[in-house]
């Protein structure tokens, strides 16, 4: 619904934007044939900070343990007087303003952005964080990681065509071997 009423106002065209102007260019380098422009350095940098600082977020605030407090018991949490409909609006703010900087991200890398342009790498990005271990930042990322490895070498050596197909069965290997994920912890079951 969101998507279509973005369409209505923005239109359903790729609106692109010059990236020069505030990502300098001296910033790209290359390795032999491998070119590693500027954006994506900036995009990776950007990546990296906001992984750290949602993760001294949650382990080192008052809200983050609140929040990880309730999702490990959430009647001892309100028996300790932790305000959930607080802790769940920050959590959604939090979430809100990740998913905003991952737009922003991915229209640098895009170059342009579209009312459409989320679906897919939202889609991704739960995979990753399935990859990675749901719960686990730092997993989270690096499923990020293993997951455009695989996708790279998948297009450079296989077939562009199949590169989505190969991320899905990585994800289905990875949840048949280990459900919790590559970082995850096994799930403490309550009797």
């Amino acid at each position: 619904m969101l998507q279509n009423a973005a369409q209505l106002i923005f239109s359903a065209n790729i609106r692109s934007y010059d990236t020069s102007s505030f990502i300098p260019s001296t910033l790209g380098f290359s390795i032999g044939d491998v070119i590693i422009d500027s954006v994506r350095i900036t995009v990776l940098i950007l990546a990296f900070a906001l992984m750290f600082a949602l993760s001294r977020w949650v382990n080192k605030t008052q809200v983050g343990r609140a929040m990880r407090a309730i999702a490990i018991d959430r009647d001892a949490a309100v028996m300790m007087g932790i305000d959930i409909d607080k802790v769940i609006r920050w959590t959604f703010f939090v979430g809100a303003a990740l998913a905003a900087a991952a737009g922003v991200m991915n229209g640098l890398l895009l170059r342009g952005v579209s009312s459409g342009m989320g679906f897919v790498p939202g889609l991704k990005g739960f995979t990753a964080a399935v990859i990675g271990g749901i719960g686990s930042i730092p997993g989270a990322m690096a499923g990020g990681l293993l997951l455009g490895v695989v996708e790279s070498l998948t297009q450079g050596y296989l077939s562009t065509n199949f590169s989505d197909f190969y991320t899905f069965i990585l994800l289905i290997a990875v949840m048949l071997l280990r459900p919790n994920g590559l970082f995850g912890k096994k799930a403490i079951v309550k009797a």
